[in-house]
């Protein structure tokens, strides 16, 4: 055997073991357009043998090599009684066929402008611990997805105790962190005096390496959950936007997002004073279960808040009471890391129940559609997209 014979069978028992390369596929395929009796007839048998009928679809050439090295492209069992070409033509046919309908199929898209915009998209994983870290000195710490969070203390370390960075020197300033998250992102930071603050996904907590002797303040921009340590001789105060609350020793969220018309702050235990930023003589003070809302710099209104809505989340829950489509979507593409858009006019829906952040969008979304709502999730260029479909 020579050679190329035997270079082909081997990329041939690759390509039936489900092992193939693309390197290695493209090579296969232009070893089957260019010769004929190299190709052992024995294993092509095999190989037609071992697959079973599917579809190709109507991704680009990576998803043709993904169906084909895990086994899912294939032709049919079913074997003519008179074989009036070789089998190994036969496989070779097939592979060109498949090729040729592939490119069909993408030049079809390409004639198509409402095709041509996107592709149909299966489903998207959830989100998981991601953040970043921007030390004093600008540079970034990607950290580890597999911890939950970091500890402030002489040395920043992960939950587990191994170690992050050393803290930059202070010299005679302060020297401050951001903690950030991406979409799809969350983790937690225990800051230098105990206190304990979770991110949800995207969004960014600024706080120093040490608080001072006399207070101890943090900046967040998106949501947070906040859990204080008492220390009655020095208070606890975050500034977000035109909102500065303060704190000795409580467990509240903060909801700030930069997209969203309200800045709402949920007081779970303890005590907090609510006001606008550096005008806190003139602060509401709010009771456990209660939730302040600041619109745009505007006055700041107090209500009854459902607990479990505004902070389903760190305990891993979607959790919907009477919640707007629009506020959903909003969670879930911040979660799932999606563009969300709306295809004419939506119905007005309002969602019920709780959901575990750990589901897959598509069984999230199946089931949201229970309300007689759809959706189409599609990917454009390397853009997530979620459509919203109008009711019909």
């Amino acid at each position: 055997m020579d050679h190329n014979k035997a270079n082909i069978r081997a990329l041939l028992q690759r390509y039936k073991d489900g092992k193939c390369s693309r390197e290695e596929l493209e090579h296969l395929y232009d070893g089957l357009s260019n010769n004929n009796d190299d190709v052992d007839k024995a294993l092509w048998e095999s190989l037609l043998q071992e697959v079973e009928t599917a579809q190709l679809n109507d991704q680009k050439f990576e998803d043709l090599y993904h169906k084909i090295s895990s086994k899912t492209i294939a032709i049919s069992k079913k074997r003519t009684v008179k074989r009036l070409i070789p089998l190994w033509a036969a496989a070779a046919v097939l592979l060109i066929c498949l090729f040729g309908l592939y490119l069909y199929n993408d030049t079809s898209q390409k004639t198509t402008p409402e095709t041509q915009r996107y592709t149909k998209l299966v489903d998207v994983a959830p989100g998981s611990n991601k953040a970043m870290l921007k030390t004093a000195d600008g540079s970034v710490i990607v950290l580890n997805e597999a911890q939950e969070g970091i500890i402030m203390g002489d040395e920043i370390t992960y939950t587990n105790g191994s170690e992050v960075a050393e803290p930059a020197n202070s010299g005679d300033g302060e020297v401050r962190y951001e903690l950030s998250t991406p979409n799809g992102g969350t983790y937690r930071v225990t800051l230098d005096d105990g206190s304990i603050v979770w991110l949800n996904a995207a969004s960014k907590l600024v706080y120093p390496a040490k608080f001072s002797q006399h207070e101890r303040k943090v900046e967040i921009e998106g949501e947070a959950y906040f859990e204080i340590q008492k220390d009655a001789k020095r208070p606890f105060r975050v500034t977000t936007g035109d909102q500065t609350v303060e704190v000795l020793g409580t467990s509240f969220n903060i909801n700030a997002y930069p997209n969203e018309r309200f800045v709402r702050t949920t007081l779970v235990e303890g005590k907090v004073k609510v006001g606008h930023k550096d005008e806190l003589s003139s602060s509401i003070y709010l009771r456990p279960g209660q939730q302040s809302i600041l619109k745009n710099g505007g006055d700041i209104s107090v209500r009854e808040a459902n607990l479990m809505e505004q902070v389903g989340w760190k305990e891993g829950l979607f959790y919907f009471d009477e919640t707007a489509l629009a506020d959903a979507m909003l969670q879930l593409g911040r979660w799932y890391d999606i563009e969300i858009r709306y295809d004419g006019d939506v119905s007005r829906t309002y969602f019920y129940g709780q959901i575990p952040r750990s589901k897959s969008l598509k069984s999230v979304l199946n089931i949201l559609e229970e309300s007689n709502v759809r959706f189409r999730l599609t990917k454009e260029k390397t853009k997530n997209v979620l459509t919203v479909l109008s009711a019909q």
